[in-house]
């Protein structure tokens, strides 16, 4: 399912910057007497097209943030990776002293407290140190999979302000290009124009920037708590599964 999203997510992506890249070459491409007229007053359209190929790069990256985030905000749930039906019906198996009948219901699930009890329950009548090291193990290993999860989000918010910052230094160089080389009567318009895409490019990373780590930070918690509530019941799991197998 991941990799049909991700899929998905980089098609999107490959349409709209070859979409936004075309626009903004034909725009280019046009003979002055052709350009559109100036506008009376600035609208979310025309900062799009004064935005340039930069603006277009971090609409794609939003886009990508969006579907991720959703993603992320549905799949990363205590409710998900600890789901309790499913805890307590291998509570009433162990108890029942049904160990393979346990190791039955973890087997093949992906949420990470039953891939921690798997690995335990596969233990089952060794020392209670072994059945603690890999419960241990392979609850470290989900754990890291959820950070590397969430760290996209990270990601984008780090990138975005970047993409921001290139788009700000590309207006300006033709800025100061129009100042240096440009001796038209348009000069001031030119420059006016590129430093407007400077600041629309800036103002654009860090929109995206600060929700996406607004996002990352949330989903942050999400996974402390995950952690914390399969540390709590691979605890207990444990004292269950030796007592249970003794007996």
């Amino acid at each position: 399912m991941t990799r049909s999203i991700l899929r998905a997510v980089g098609v999107s992506a490959i349409l709209l910057v070859c979409g936004g890249h075309g626009a903004w070459a034909q725009a280019e491409a046009l003979p002055e007497a052709e350009q559109p007229a100036p506008i009376d007053e600035l609208t979310l359209e025309t900062m799009v097209r004064q935005g340039g190929p930069v603006l277009w790069a971090i609409l794609v990256l939003a886009f990508v943030a969006v579907v991720m985030g959703l993603y992320l905000f549905l799949t990363v749930t205590p409710r998900r990776e600890a789901p309790t039906k499913m805890l307590r019906r291998v509570t009433n198996q162990i108890r029942a002293g049904d160990m393979q009948g346990a190791i039955m219901l973890c087997e093949g699930r992906d949420e990470l407290m039953a891939r921690v009890l798997h690995s335990g329950l596969k233990m089952a009548g060794q020392e209670r140190y072994i059945i603690q090291e890999s419960m241990e193990s392979e609850g470290e290993r989900g754990a890291a999979e959820l950070w590397q999860k969430i760290s996209y989000m990270n990601n984008v918010g780090v990138i975005a302000p970047l993409l921001g910052l290139l788009g700000t230094v590309w207006g300006m160089i033709g800025a100061f290009s129009a100042i240096a080389l440009d001796s038209s009567q348009v000069k001031g318009l030119t420059m006016a124009y590129n430093v407007s895409q400077a600041m629309i490019t800036t103002a654009a990373g860090l929109l995206l920037a600060i929700p996406a780590l607004l996002v990352y930070y949330f989903l942050r918690g999400r996974v402390l708590r995950v952690v914390s509530i399969v540390e709590s019941q691979a605890s207990e799991f444990v004292e269950l599964i030796v007592r249970n197998h003794k007996a």
